[in-house]
Formats: C-alpha cells, structure tokens, sequence
C-alpha cells in the first residue's frame, strides 16, 4: 500500500519518512550509480523512496510504474514526492505536508538553501520564478503552494519543534507504529546540527 507524502523541500519531509518507517533508511554509503542521497538523523534515505523528488526527469508513465511498484507491496510504504500535479491523481492516500505558522518559512527557505548543491538552487528558482532574493521568493512560494493547493489529507507542521507534541501530531495523523524509534529518529536528527 502506497503513502505519498507530498511537501515542498526545506519542509522537513526526510524527518518524517524517517520518523514513520524504519525501512526507508540504510546507513550504507556504496552505491550503484552517482547521485546525492537525502538523509535523516545521520543515516542516508533510500533512494527508491526519493525518486520523486527529482520528478520533472520523468514522464508520467514512468511516475505510474513508479507507483505501482509499491502498491504490490502488503504493508505500507512510505516515500516522499515534490510533484505536485501528479500527485492530484492520488489525492485520497497522498499526505500533504503544510504549515499553519507562517513563521517558519524562512526557517524552512534557508534550510532549503543550505541542504542543496548549487544546482538544485537553480532548478527551484526557475520553478518558482525568483528573480530576486532566493530565499523572501521560495517563502512567498510555500504560502502560494499550500493556498492553492488543497489536500484532503493535510498534515501541519506547526509543532516541529515540540519534540512530544510533534510525535502526538505525526501519530494522529500517520499513525506511528513505534513512538519510540520515532523519537528517537527525532532526537538524534535535531542533535546533529
């Protein structure tokens, strides 16, 4: 069974994967092919659970194999996606990941800016037009994305830095299969700054 978790980068979508499945992450560091791994809490993402970060490399019909991959799978598996548009063909199980507290966003905006290469700097200020500060256009871009862009299933990220009630929210919404890894997964990512 198939969990999207729609968000925008800076959102802390790779905390959350983590925080829900355990299987997502590997502390491996050989690869088969040349690409930069997304991490959480010191360990590294898989990247079939990443894949559609990068979603504009892919035609749709790749996007669905990609999707139907997983739905033979019998427990649910998690991954993340920035892939707006494709995700509305699964409105009813993609989690969309949004935050009532507009005062986070520049946290969120620099944290984007921070985590990625040059290149992907570039890719997003294409996407969203900035033709200014990088960082005021990706804010401005988040509040437009989650106004114009409404999930049924819409998970606030209000609480982040509330270690107890950001794992009672997760739990509420995702249904935390073990609370203490999840805390766990939280401690030792937020410790790693």
């Amino acid at each position: 069974m198939i969990k999207p978790i729609l968000f925008r980068g800076g959102m802390y979508g790779d905390l959350i994967i983590g925080m829900l499945d355990p299987r997502s992450l590997i502390t491996s560091d050989h690869w088969q092919k040349e690409y930069v791994h997304s991490t959480c809490a010191g360990k590294n993402i898989k990247y079939t659970r990443t894949f559609m970060k990068k979603f504009f490399q892919y035609t749709d019909l790749q996007k669905k194999k990609y999707y139907e991959s997983f739905e033979r799978v019998n427990s649910a598996v998690y991954f993340l996606t920035h892939d707006t548009d494709f995700s509305s063909n699964y409105k009813d199980i993609t989690s969309q990941i949004v935050c009532s507290d507009q005062s986070m966003f520049d946290h969120f905006a620099k944290r984007f800016q921070q985590l990625h290469r040059p290149l992907v700097i570039q890719e997003a200020k294409t996407m969203i037009n900035s033709q200014n500060d990088f960082v005021d256009d990706y804010k401005k871009s988040l509040f437009e994305w989650q106004e114009a862009f409404v999930f049924p299933k819409r998970f606030d990220i209000k609480n982040l830095y509330k270690q107890d009630q950001f794992i009672e929210d997760l739990d509420r919404h995702f249904g935390v299969v073990d609370r203490a890894y999840a805390r766990k997964i939280y401690i030792d990512h937020f410790n790693r700054k």
